[in-house]
C-alpha cells in the first residue's frame, strides 16, 4: 500500500517586524485516494464517511458536499486548466480523529502514469471558516512551486505577497516547506518534516492511543502563539478582508446579525409601495421591491455585513456602510430619493434592533452642545477642513448655502448672487445701514452687499479658516473701510445694528440655545429694524422625534447641527423677544440643483482632493451628505426658507 502515516515536526519561523518562532511534534497522514476502500475495510480504527476514531470524509476537502474526493480532484484540475488525469492522489492531510478536525492545510499530490508530480492542490483553511484553494504546477522540476497570495490567513500579516514551496514526498519521507515573501523579502517559514511508518490497522490504534489530543490541541496551539503576538509583541492586526478570489471555494457561513440583518432589512424594504428597487447581493442574486413605475433605483451589496450595519444602526448604519464601501449605487441621489419619498412607509424606526444605536448616538449628539466652547469646536470639525477643500467644489464667492436658480443654464455662481440679490431687497439694505451678519463664511455676501448698497457692515465667524480668508478677500477688494470681518461668537457682540442678516446659520445654534439666539437678536437689532435669517427646517410633524434622536448629518458632518422647524423658531422668539416672522419664503427646491452641482465639483475635482490628503471614505462620505440632503430637499421633508423678521409695534422697513 501506498498509503503511510509521518510523524515528525512543524516549525514556524517569522522573520518580519519581529522574530518569532516555534515548533510541535505532529503526525500526518498520506492517503492515496484509490486505496480508501481498501483503507475503510483494513481495520475498524479507520472510517470512510463513517464514524470512527479516525476518519475520512468527503465533506471535509475541497468544493462543498459528498462527491467522492477523487472526482473533487479532478474538477479542480479541470477547471484549472489542467487536463491530465492524475494516475495517483496522495493527500496529505491531519484525518478526523474522534470526529473532530481543524487542518490549517491539506496537500493533495497529483502523478501522472509514469509518477511525475505534475501538480499539488493546496487546500488552506483560516479561522474564520473559510476555504481558499491554491493550484500549484509542479511540471518545471517536479518539486517546487510558487503563487500569489490570495487569501487571508494570519491576522498578524496583510494579503498580499508571495509563497515559494519545495515538496519532497516518498515511501519513507515527508518534507514541505512554505516561505512566504512580502515585496521580495522572506516574511515567514513554515515547514513540516517526517518519516514513514505503514498505515496497518496496528499502527492507527497506536497513533490514536499514543497521541489521543493531537489533533484537537491545533486551533488551541494557534490562538496561543496569535496571544503571544498580539499581547507580547505587539504586532498589528490586520482586519481581514473580503474574498477576493473566485478559488476561495468555501466561505464562512454569515453570523446571525447578518442572517437576521438580512431578513429585517428585506422584510422592511418590502413595504416600498411606490416605484421600485433593484438589490443585488454579493453572490450576484437580485431582490425587487416596490409596485414599480418611473421612479427607479438601484442597490449593489458588495459585503454581506451591509445587514448587520443597517439592522444595528438604521439609517446611520445605512449611510456608514456606503462610507465603508459595503453597498453601492450607479445613482445614489435617485436611490435616497426612492426610499425617502414616504417615510411614513419605510420608517426605520421599525428596525427594533437599532433602539441601542440610537440611543448611543443620540447621547453622543448631547455631547455636542453649542456652548460657546462647544459651538468653536463643532464648527472647527466641518469648516476648518481647509479653504482648499471648499474651493474645489463652491463657485467663486464661496457660498456655503442654496443659490436661487432663474434659467436652466444659470450656473452656480450666477444662482449665488441671486440669492445675494434677494436677501438684499428683503432686509431693505441701504447705504445708511450699519449691518451685522451672523455667520459671514468666506465674506462672499458681505462683499455684495457692500459693493450693491455702499452699506456697512459687520461679518462674525468662529471659523478661523473662515476668518482669514474673508478678511483677505475685504482688503483685496478695498472694503476695509466698509466691512470688518471679527472672530467672534455672536453672543459676544455688542451695539446695536439696523439691519442683520444670517445665512444658514441658525442650524449650528442648537434647541436649547434658540430662545438665547434671538434675544441676541432682540438686543442687537436698533428699533425698527429688519432681519431676515435664510435656514434649512424641519416639518414640525417630524420635529419632536428629530430633535431626540440622532442622523447620518449631526454624527458625521454637521456635529451639534440641528435643524429647527418654523413653529419652534416662531416659539423661541415668542419666548422673550418681540421678534415675530413678518415673511417667509421657501427657496427649498433650488438646493436640489446647489446640492448637484456641488457633488458634481467635487467629484470631479477627485484626484485634487486626494492630493489634500483626503482618502476615499471622505469622498464617499460626501458625496453620500450631498445625495441625502438633496432627496431631502427634493421630496420637501426638509426646507429652506427665508425670513423677515420685525419687532411687534413697528415697522421693520424703515430706512436705516
Amino acid at each position: 500500500m501506498n498509503s503511510r502515516i509521518f510523524f515528525g515536526t512543524l516549525r514556524h519561523d517569522r522573520s518580519r517586524e519581529v522574530a518569532h518562532g516555534f515548533s510541535y511534534p505532529l503526525h500526518l497522514y498520506a492517503i492515496d485516494l484509490y486505496e480508501l476502500p481498501v483503507l475503510e475495510r483494513l481495520s475498524p480504527w479507520f472510517g470512510y464517511n463513517r464514524l470512527r476514531p479516525v476518519a475520512l470524509h468527503d465533506r471535509d476537502y475541497l468544493y462543498p458536499g459528498e462527491v467522492p474526493l477523487a472526482q473533487k480532484v479532478q474538477q479542480a484540475l479541470r477547471e484549472n486548466g489542467i487536463g491530465l488525469p492524475p494516475a495517483q492522489v496522495m493527500l496529505v492531510t491531519a484525518l478526523r480523529q474522534f470526529h473532530y478536525v481543524f487542518n490549517p492545510a491539506s496537500f493533495f499530490f497529483c502523478r501522472d502514469a509514469e509518477g511525475r508530480l505534475f501538480a499539488v492542490l493546496l487546500q488552506v483553511n483560516n479561522t474564520f471558516g473559510e476555504t481558499h484553494l491554491y493550484v500549484l504546477d509542479t511540471a518545471g522540476d517536479g518539486c517546487s512551486s510558487r503563487t500569489i497570495k490570495v487569501f487571508h490567513v494570519s491576522p498578524f500579516f496583510p494579503r498580499e505577497g508571495d509563497y515559494d514551496f519545495v515538496f519532497a514526498l516518498d515511501a519513507d519521507k515527508l518534507a514541505i516547506t512554505i516561505t512566504y515573501r512580502i515585496a521580495g523579502e522572506a516574511a515567514l517559514s513554515a515547514s513540516f518534516t517526517g518519516s514513514a511508518s505503514p498505515m496497518t490497522g496496528a499502527e492507527i490504534a497506536r497513533t490514536v492511543l499514543r497521541h489521543p489530543l493531537r489533533a484537537a490541541m491545533t486551533f488551541p496551539r494557534i490562538l496561543w502563539q496569535a496571544a503571544r503576538l498580539y499581547f507580547g509583541k505587539k504586532l498589528k492586526v490586520f482586519t481581514k478582508p473580503d474574498p477576493c478570489s473566485p478559488l476561495t471555494i468555501r466561505e464562512a457561513p454569515p453570523p446571525f446579525l447578518e442572517s437576521l440583518g438580512r431578513r429585517m432589512v428585506t422584510s422592511f424594504l418590502g413595504k416600498l409601495d411606490h416605484g421600485e428597487l433593484l438589490v443585488q447581493l454579493p453572490k450576484g442574486e437580485e431582490l425587487r421591491f416596490g409596485p414599480g413605475g418611473t421612479d427607479q433605483a438601484a442597490l449593489t451589496v458588495r459585503r454581506p455585513r451591509f445587514f448587520r450595519r443597517v439592522l444595528l444602526a438604521a439609517d446611520i448604519g445605512f449611510a456608514e456602510a456606503y462610507i465603508d464601501g459595503d453597498w453601492d449605487s450607479p445613482d445614489l441621489a435617485a436611490l435616497l430619493s426612492l426610499i425617502g419619498h414616504r417615510e411614513e412607509v419605510l420608517d426605520d424606526r421599525r428596525l427594533w434592533p437599532a433602539l441601542a444605536g440610537r440611543a448611543l448616538n443620540w447621547l453622543s449628539h448631547l455631547r455636542r452642545d453649542n456652548t460657546l466652547n462647544g459651538s468653536r469646536r463643532n464648527i472647527r470639525e466641518h469648516y476648518d477642513l481647509g479653504n482648499d477643500l471648499y474651493q474645489l467644489f463652491l463657485d467663486p464667492t464661496m457660498s456655503y448655502s442654496s443659490g436661487i436658480f432663474e434659467h436652466a443654464d444659470d450656473s452656480l455662481e450666477q444662482a449665488q448672487h441671486r440669492k445675494f440679490a434677494a436677501i438684499i431687497e428683503r432686509a431693505q439694505i441701504g447705504p445708511a445701514d450699519l449691518v451685522l451678519e451672523i455667520g459671514c463664511g468666506w465674506g462672499g455676501f458681505a462683499i455684495e452687499a457692500v459693493r450693491q448698497t455702499g452699506c456697512r457692515l459687520l461679518g462674525i465667524t468662529i471659523s478661523r479658516e473662515q476668518y482669514e480668508w474673508a478678511t483677505r478677500r475685504v482688503r483685496e477688494e478695498g472694503l476695509e473701510d466698509r466691512i470688518e470681518i471679527r472672530l467672534s461668537d455672536y453672543r459676544h457682540v455688542e451695539g446695536r445694528f439696523s439691519r442683520i442678516v444670517s445665512i444658514e446659520m441658525l442650524e449650528a445654534v442648537g434647541h436649547r440655545h434658540m430662545p438665547a439666539y434671538f434675544r441676541v437678536l432682540d438686543r442687537l437689532l436698533a428699533p425698527h429694524g429688519r432681519a431676515v435669517l435664510q435656514v434649512i427646517t424641519m416639518p414640525d410633524q417630524k420635529y419632536l422625534a428629530y430633535r431626540l434622536g440622532s442622523d447620518f448629518i449631526r454624527k458625521h458632518i454637521f456635529p451639534g447641527g440641528h435643524v429647527p422647524s418654523l413653529r419652534a423658531a416662531a416659539r423661541a422668539m415668542a419666548a422673550r423677544t418681540r421678534l415675530e416672522i413678518a415673511e417667509a419664503a421657501d427657496i427649498g427646491q433650488h438646493y436640489v440643483r446647489t446640492l448637484a452641482l456641488w457633488r458634481q465639483n467635487l467629484l470631479a475635482a477627485k484626484d485634487r482632493v486626494t492630493a489634500l490628503g483626503f482618502d476615499e471614505s471622505f469622498l464617499r462620505k460626501w458625496e453620500y451628505y450631498f445625495c441625502y440632503c438633496e432627496a431631502g430637499f427634493r421630496n420637501r421633508l426638509i426646507r429652506n426658507y427665508q425670513l423677515v423678521l420685525n419687532r411687534m409695534g413697528e415697522s421693520g422697513g424703515v430706512p436705516g
